[in-house]
């Protein structure tokens, strides 16, 4: 199972083209919202690369900056394929940010690695890298005297280059915006047998399309049976829109609800023990890792089973209507505030509540307040294995938040991050 992604389009492409579609992965509340290509006006053909590449400069600072004024709790990191255009942004928001100084505070809070809200990198220096949001900018387009691309890409060209480029595609947790002045269109497949160079060319497609066109992309979504048709018929009689098997990976919703007033607003996530239901390996995949996850993403869940439906479905189709016009209209409250508005890109819709935690047993004898070196990676990993022991879905990071809090720490050094991953990778191997 994928955590990272907060939205399954954000790692679909390696999914479908890198990992063979063995990850499972999970829709997100937003939509297409969280991919958005940034097409920068072509340059002039013939202009040298410093030239060619000045639009998109400009274009990935203004990004930048925009981030930072209107979604400055979001960590971001801008990726450049080459390291000529790496030192280019670096630059030019040197000097575009002398005449923002209120958005210091973005750039500068955080120290070691591990808490930097913010880096500029070329591709090669990415490894182990998150953030909520990534910038990624090819850099490369310019054109010859007849207009066509010279299909200089740099490390994607490299053997092996098509890995460099599935790293930095991966890297975004909530969004990531692609900044380049050429789409896929541009790009002729008889120029290059590449496969970095093909998988680029396909990838412009995706992300433009908003993580829809996936090219050979996963199989269908199965058919649904008679009783998930029978479930779509009355839902729709009784004014339900909805979308069936949504997402694009084999853990697809069964329906999704969407706002009647505001199309592509999605609000209720319903799940049926239908195919997809007794497929799942495990009841506990069924029945509680699922549809923890999807809150977790932001989802309001509502379940239908087969029996209750069978027995009276005038009354469970009901037991729906009620909660897609609760899901209409419940909205997290803001902390000591009013009910928030009924917006819909600020706000996550508030939890139906998942399931409980499991009671943990004794807690591991690791005291608090200790270096990180003074603890053994047999007692983190004990640590580690308590903690999950809730049964609860966290990602690593989560993970490495709950231990800081058991330790007592309260910044994430690198050297304290270092430890912890080891430990839960110890963990998880035992």
């Amino acid at each position: 199972w994928h955590y990272r992604s907060h939205d399954e389009r954000l790692i679909a492409f390696s999914n479908t083209y890198f990992y063979d579609r063995s990850l499972h992965t999970f829709p997100g509340v937003a939509g297409g919202d969280c991919l958005r290509h940034i097409r920068v006006p072509a340059p002039r053909p013939g202009l040298d690369a410093d030239a060619s590449a000045a639009g998109e400069v400009t274009a990935v600072v203004e990004a930048i900056l925009d981030h930072a004024a209107t979604r400055p709790d979001e960590t971001l990191g801008v990726i450049a394929l080459g390291i000529t255009q790496a030192n280019r942004i670096t630059e030019a928001l040197r000097l575009a940010r002398a005449d923002h100084p209120e958005l210091d505070a973005f750039f500068e809070r955080g120290t070691d690695d591990a808490d930097e809200p913010f880096f500029v990198k070329n591709l090669e220096r990415v490894q182990g890298d998150e953030r909520d949001a990534i910038i990624l900018s090819i850099g490369y387009g310019r054109r010859n005297a007849d207009g066509r691309l010279t299909y200089r890409f740099g490390p994607i060209l490299l053997e092996k280059g098509e890995r460099r480029l599935n790293v930095a595609i991966t890297r975004a947790r909530r969004r990531l915006a692609l900044v380049s002045t050429f789409g896929a269109e541009d790009m002729d497949p008889a120029r290059s047998t590449n496969r970095g160079v093909e998988l680029l060319r396909a990838y412009l497609a995706y992300v433009a399309s908003g993580g829809e066109d996936l090219g050979s992309g996963p199989a269908e979504n199965p058919q649904l049976n008679p009783f998930e048709i029978d479930v779509a018929d009355r839902l729709a009689a009784a004014g339900v829109p909805v979308i069936a098997q949504y997402g694009v990976s084999g853990y697809s919703i069964d329906f999704v609800a969407t706002d009647r007033d505001q199309p592509g607003r999605n609000v209720l996530a319903i799940e049926c023990d239908g195919a997809s239901y007794h497929s799942r390996p495990t009841a506990r995949d069924r029945d509680r890792l699922r549809q923890q996850q999807l809150e977790r993403l932001g989802w309001r869940f509502h379940r239908i089973w087969s029996t209750d439906w069978f027995a009276d479905p005038a009354r469970e189709t009901q037991r729906v209507v009620d909660a897609y016009e609760q899901a209409l209209v419940v909205r997290v409250t803001p902390s000591g505030g009013a009910a928030a508005p009924a917006t819909t890109a600020t706000l996550a819709f508030e939890s139906t509540g998942p399931a409980p935690a499991a009671p943990r047993g004794p807690r591991p004898n690791v005291e608090p307040g200790r270096s990180i070196a003074d603890y053994t990676l047999d007692q983190l990993a004990a640590l580690v294995m308590w903690i999950q022991s809730d049964t609860l879905l966290r990602t690593d990071d989560a993970l490495i938040a709950a231990l800081m809090d058991e330790l007592g720490f309260k910044r994430r050094g690198r050297r304290i991050d270092k430890r912890l991953r080891a430990a839960i990778r110890q963990a998880a191997d035992s």
